[in-house]
């Protein structure tokens, strides 16, 4: 059981946040997304390469040299084919994503739900709103807006859903998959700021979209350095951010967010799933294929419509 003690309870109730140590479990949770992830950056370098895209292959390199030259190469947009959500433009019936069933996994993962249980208690969504970022070192990001291998401005979760979400008590589990230093660009939060309002949201002057400088809190950000297989829990009005990666490796975290059943997610369009219910343990989703049929059948449909609105910012 991973579940939480009051005191860090409260700590997540006063703070906006909490660090865990040591959550996820290295055999079952990160080992098997880490071989996933392997094996599909080797299919799509082997295929670039084959087309003419890539100089070669970097077969010889380790993963985050291999993706960090791939990325150097063909521009962050390449990423997209290892994401685990849709982008909120331009979908096709070819869109890239990721639905590997070590990814699905992890975000079922027992030891997570366990964790989440503690803040939100035992029927919980998996709510659609999930993505892996691995941060590529700050030289090899061509334009630095793809919030999934560069920088993340200023943020609140609760800005990326529609406010029909605003009272759903929505979670954010930051996990990390490798060491999140401060020189390779882990996650930083302003204390207490899941207090106030919601901020305005919208596009920034040098790309990408957040809170505004303007209209930042004065606090200062603090700096949440952690180690592999541990987790960030953030509420979603927590403000926080990332520092660039300076350093010559990764940082590879996947975030997931859960919330109480029966409640909007403020993304209508993208399908989220019940994790955990102890009320009704048959509508708990099980099967990986199941799950990537349903982001399939999401991108058939977002393919064949106008593009909806996906949040009240519209950040990308």
């Amino acid at each position: 059981m991973s579940r939480l003690d009051r005191a860090s309870v409260r700590r997540f109730e006063d703070e906006g946040y909490l660090v865990v140590k040591d959550l996820l479990d290295e055999a079952g949770d990160i080992r098997p997304l880490v071989a996933e992830y392997e094996a599909l950056l080797d299919q799509k370098a082997t295929q670039w390469f084959s087309e003419g895209r890539l100089a070669q292959s970097y077969a010889d390199l380790a993963f985050a040299q291999r993706l960090t030259q791939v990325i150097r190469e063909l521009g962050d947009a390449c990423f997209y084919h290892f994401e685990i959500s849709l982008p909120f433009d331009k979908i096709t019936d070819d869109t890239p994503i990721h639905l590997g069933p070590a990814a699905f996994s992890l975000l079922r993962s027992p030891r997570v739900l366990d964790a989440v249980q503690s803040l939100i208690g035992p029927e919980i969504y998996g709510h659609p709103a999930h993505h892996v970022r691995i941060k590529v070192p700050v030289e090899a990001v061509k334009n630095g807006i793809n919030d999934l291998t560069g920088t993340v401005t200023g943020h609140q979760d609760q800005a990326g859903t529609l406010p029909e979400a605003d009272d759903s008590k929505i979670v954010t589990a930051w996990m990390a998959i490798n060491d999140a230093t401060e020189a390779n660009g882990c996650l930083m939060v302003i204390p207490g700021s899941h207090r106030g309002e919601l901020l305005p949201h919208g596009p920034l002057p040098h790309g990408g979209a957040g809170i505004p400088e303007e209209h930042l809190p004065a606090e200062e950000f603090v700096a949440l350095p952690i180690e592999r297989g541990g987790a960030i829990f953030l509420n979603s009005r927590t403000i926080h951010r990332s520092l660039p990666n300076v350093s010559d490796g990764i940082r590879w975290s996947v975030d997931a967010r859960y919330m109480p059943i029966g409640r909007p997610t403020g993304r209508p369009f993208f399908p989220g799933f019940v994790a955990r219910s102890w009320l009704r343990p048959d509508n708990e989703l099980h099967d990986s294929q199941a799950w990537a049929q349903l982001w399939r059948l999401a991108r058939a449909k977002l393919a064949r419509r106008e593009k909806p609105k996906f949040n009240r910012a519209q950040l990308a």
